[in-house]
C-alpha cells in the first residue's frame, strides 16, 4: 500500500527534496516494518484515509498539510510506526525539532534500535542545541553501522561542541573516508585538528575542502588560523582576505536570491547572480542563472555569452559553443562572440576551425591586442611562422600605442 502510494505521489508531483528523503525512509524502513497488511489492520479506515491523505500530501510537497493529518491519525489513536517516521520527516522539513525528538521517542518504543530513527533524533538534538543527548542517539547508530556516514559526520560536528577534539577527529575521519567529496566532512575534520593544535593536518583539510568548495568562506578561515599559527604570515593574511571577500559575495547573492524568490521575473537580479557566481567560479549556478536570464530575455545575446562562458569552464564545450552559435544570429558582427568560439574549438584541438573563428573576430576588430595574439599563437603551432609573426607584431604594437590608457 504504501509503494502504491509513492508511484502515485511521483506521478502527480515534482517535489524532489520531500520525495528523496521519502523514498530513502521507505527502502529502509522496508527492512524492519512488519508487512504492510498486518499492520494497516490495526487501523480503522478512516484512519487508513486520513494516513494515506498525510503521506500523499508529503510526497506533493505540501508538507504542513501532511503533518495536520498524521497528527490527527495519531491524535485518532494510531499507533503505527510508519506514522511516527513520516510525521518525524515532515517535522525536519519544517525545522520542528522538538516535533522529530518527540515521534522518534514514540517510533523508538515500536521498533527498539532503528537506525534511522536513532539518526532523526540525533540530528534533531544537535539542532536543539542538545549536544549531550544527540552524543548519545548518534553513537548508538554509529555503534550498529559504523558506516552511516551522516551518522559519522554528526557526530564529528557534536563532539567538536562539547570539546570532544579527538573524538571528532576518529568521526570525521571515518566520515571522509566513506564520503571524500563532502566539503562539510573535510571542513570540520580541520576544525577538529586546529583545536587539538596539529596545525598542518588541519591545513590539509581546509585545502581539501576549498578544493572541493571554493567559494565556500569558511575553510579559508580555517586555513588563514592554520597558516598564521605555522607563522606563515603572508599565506594566512592571503586566506583571511580571501574569507572576506567570500563573505561578501554570500551575502550579496543571499541578497539577489531573496530577490528572484519576491520577483522571480527580475532579470537584473538574475544577471547579477549569473555573474556573481562566475566570479566566485560556482559554475554549476552561473549556469542556471543564466539560462534563467536566456529565457526571460532570449534576444540579449550578453545573456548567452555569459552562458557560454559557463559551460566552458565546466568544460561543456558544446553546449558552449550551441549557446554561442544562438548569441552570433543575434548580433552577427560582436566579435568577442567569435573570439569566445574560436576558444572553443581551440580547446579542443580544432585548430582550423579556431583561426577561422579568431580571424573573423580580427576582421570585425582589428584593434583588439589580444584577437591578433590568439591567431598569432595558433599560427605557430601550425607551422606558418610568416602568419604568426604578423600577428605577434600587430599584438605588441597594438599594446604599446594603449599603454598610456588612450588607443592612437
Amino acid at each position: 500500500m504504501v509503494m502504491n502510494i509513492l508511484n502515485r505521489s511521483i506521478a502527480a508531483s515534482k517535489a524532489p527534496i520531500i520525495q528523496q528523503k521519502l523514498i530513502s525512509i521507505i527502502l529502509v524502513f522496508s527492512l524492519t516494518v512488519y508487512s504492510a497488511t498486518t499492520v494497516w489492520a490495526q487501523s480503522s479506515s478512516a484512519d487508513i484515509s486520513r494516513i494515506d491523505r498525510g503521506i500523499m500530501l508529503m510526497f506533493q510537497g505540501q508538507t504542513a498539510a501532511g503533518i495536520e493529518e498524521l497528527e490527527q491519525a495519531i491524535a485518532l489513536g494510531t499507533n503505527q510506526p510508519e506514522v511516527y517516521y513520516y510525521l518525524s520527516m515532515g517535522y525536519s522539513e519544517k525545522e520542528l525539532w522538538n516535533g522529530v525528538v518527540e515521534t522518534t521517542d514514540q517510533m523508538l518504543k515500536l521498533l527498539i534500535d532503528d537506525i534511522e530513527a536513532l539518526y532523526a533524533k540525533g540530528r534533531a538534538h544537535f539542532n536543539l542545541g542538545q549536544w549531550e543527548s544527540a552524543s548519545k542517539a548518534l553513537k548508538q547508530v554509529v555503534n550498529q553501522d559504523p558506516f552511516h556516514v551522516r551518522a559519522q559526520k554528526t557526530l564529528g560536528k557534536t563532539q567538536i561542541k562539547i570539546q570532544d577534539f579527538a573524538g571528532a577527529v576518529e568521526s570525521l575521519t571515518s566520515a571522509s573516508e566513506l564520503n571524500p567529496a563532502s566539503t562539510i566532512i573535510w571542513y570540520n575534520l580541520g576544525m577538529a585538528y586546529l583545536n587539538q593544535r596539529e596545525y598542518k593536518a588541519a591545513t590539509e583539510c581546509f585545502e581539501k575542502a576549498i578544493q572541493l568548495a571554493p567559494s565556500f568562506p569558511q575553510p579559508h578561515h580555517g586555513l588563514g588560523t592554520a597558516l598564521l599559527r605555522l607563522g606563515k604570515r603572508e599565506g594566512g593574511q592571503k586566506s583571511m582576505a580571501q574569507f572576506q571577500y567570500l563573505q561578501k559575495m554570500t551575502a550579496e547573492h543571499e541578497r539577489l536570491s531573496r530577490l528572484t524568490q519576491e520577483n522571480p521575473e527580475d532579470i537584473t537580479a538574475w544577471s547579477g547572480l549569473a555573474h556573481l557566481s562566475m566570479e566566485t567560479q560556482n559554475y554549476p549556478f552561473a549556469v542556471r542563472a543564466f539560462e534563467r536570464c536566456v529565457s526571460l530575455e532570449p534576444k540579449n545575446a550578453t545573456h548567452r555569452i555569459g552562458l557560454s562562458r559557463a559551460f566552458m569552464e565546466l568544460g561543456l564545450l558544446v553546449p558552449a559553443r550551441e549557446s554561442l552559435f544562438k548569441a552570433i544570429e543575434i548580433q552577427p558582427d560582436e566579435p568577442i562572440l567569435y573570439n569566445t568560439l574560436g576558444s572553443t574549438y581551440a580547446m579542443q584541438g580544432q585548430i582550423q576551425q579556431a583561426i577561422v573563428a579568431f580571424q573573423h573576430a580580427v576582421d570585425l576588430n582589428p584593434s583588439e591586442p589580444h584577437y591578433h595574439l590568439n591567431l598569432g599563437k595558433l599560427h605557430q603551432q601550425m607551422g606558418d611562422q610568416k602568419s604568426a609573426e604578423y600577428h605577434f607584431s600587430a599584438y605588441q604594437e597594438l599594446k604599446n600605442a594603449t599603454s598610456g590608457g588612450t588607443p592612437k
